[in-house]
């Protein structure tokens, strides 16, 4: 199974689009999305010239002798990293060399198979070095209570939307997690039973202990249960991310107040790390303290962001932004007001906050934070060459 790829393939021929048509239904690409689209490769330089490119594309042309040329002018309003396969009308070994100079992953002269396509979808990620992976979000309250469970759920809701694509959830607060609640979800496996026996979790176990929750998003549930007393484990849950990797563009993972080697561990290792704190004493006191502790051993990643929630709650006796800014040396990215009204809404109702109160501040704010942390917010787009553009990921 080719795990969640995003790909657009523009035609020219009646016969290409069909076998596209039947690449679709394929059950290889089950977890990947692929659209179709006309106008062969100057439709797609039309289209990306105002819209974020997909991780593949795939042009069908017919001008040979301009091809090279026009596939630069692709390049220009393509996003680095991007995969391309070419399908033309000319059997021409050296248009082949030329094009797999140029950084393009595959040339298939026409007609082609749906077994053609999908062989070169999957050679195109044969090196684990360029196979897809996801970005991995850690969400930590800087006290109990602090709304970062909240937060982490519809952020996870937020990236699906902003990315359209695969995101999955993954409340490790075994005892006390809410997602089954906050997402209005019947589990019948959960996190517990994904990590029981880590040596035979593969990506069909993986696959049947998550459950849908809209187009985009999956849920790792836990069972929310304190009766339960699974031990996570470090070498486990490298094995559960690992696979969740292959299957989603962005993992949010939920992590409950609680300091262990393996909460250290997720903190250490995620691509960005979200602490939320309420403006208090407490919470400005253990901000700090994890701060000084991930510091040193985040080399190379992002500092941790901090969000601010329930502010104004206690006008009188909170503590200010710049308190937290002074004392940690972070300004905070988001600071969400006190609102309990439609925040109580969403969760009696098991929705995201965006689903019942869409142009909402906070619901705007969390969106905007949401691409902030996707890593593909909108950019202007500088003129490289076609080798860097195409090669820039590896």
């Amino acid at each position: 199974m080719i795990y969640r790829l995003t790909i657009d393939a523009f035609t020219s021929t009646a016969e290409t689009a069909e076998s596209l048509r039947q690449v679709q239904g394929d059950r290889a690409l089950s977890k990947s999305r692929l659209m179709l689209h006309d106008g062969g490769l100057d439709g797609a330089i039309a289209q990306y010239a105002a819209a974020p490119t997909p991780q593949v594309v795939i042009i069908e042309d017919e001008a040979a002798a301009t091809l090279v040329e026009r596939l630069e002018h692709l390049a220009e309003v393509c996003e680095p990293g991007t995969k391309v396969l070419v399908i033309g009308g000319v059997n021409d070994i050296g248009l082949y060399r030329t094009l797999i100079s140029k950084g393009v992953s595959d040339y298939l002269p026409r007609p082609v198979t749906p077994r053609q396509i999908l062989d070169a979808l999957a050679g195109a990620f044969s090196d684990p070095q360029s196979a897809p992976k996801a970005r991995f979000i850690a969400c930590w309250g800087a006290r109990g209570g602090s709304g970062s469970s909240t937060l982490a759920q519809n952020l996870a809701w937020s990236l699906g939307r902003h990315l359209q694509e695969a995101v999955i959830y993954v409340d490790l607060d075994i005892a006390f997690g809410t997602s089954v609640l906050s997402y209005n979800l019947d589990a019948k496996q959960t996190v517990v039973d994904a990590l029981a026996h880590p040596e035979r979790l593969d990506e069909v176990l993986m696959d049947r202990c998550m459950v849908e929750y809209d187009e985009f998003l999956r849920v790792l549930a836990s069972p929310g249960d304190c009766r339960n007393h699974s031990a996570l484990a470090v070498d486990g849950l490298e094995r559960m991310l690992d696979l969740a990797a292959r299957m989603a563009s962005v993992v949010v993972l939920d992590i409950p107040h609680l300091w262990a080697d393996w909460t250290e561990y997720l903190l250490t290792m995620a691509d960005e790390v979200v602490v939320t704190a309420i403006p208090d004493f407490a919470s400005l006191r253990d901000a700090k303290s994890l701060m000084e502790v991930l510091g040193p051993r985040r080399t190379g990643l992002p500092v941790p962001r901090l969000v601010l929630n329930r502010v104004e709650a206690a006008r009188k006796t909170q503590l200010t932004a710049k308190d937290f800014e002074d004392t940690i040396k972070l300004v905070p990215q988001m600071i969400l007001p006190f609102e309990p009204g439609p925040f109580g809404e969403a969760a009696n109702s098991g929705q995201m906050l965006g689903e019942v109160a869409r142009g909402h501040k906070a619901s705007l704010a969390l969106a905007q934070f949401a691409v902030m942390l996707s890593g593909k917010a909108p950019a202007v787009r500088k003129p490289v060459s076609w080798l860097d553009r195409l090669r820039s990921r590896g």
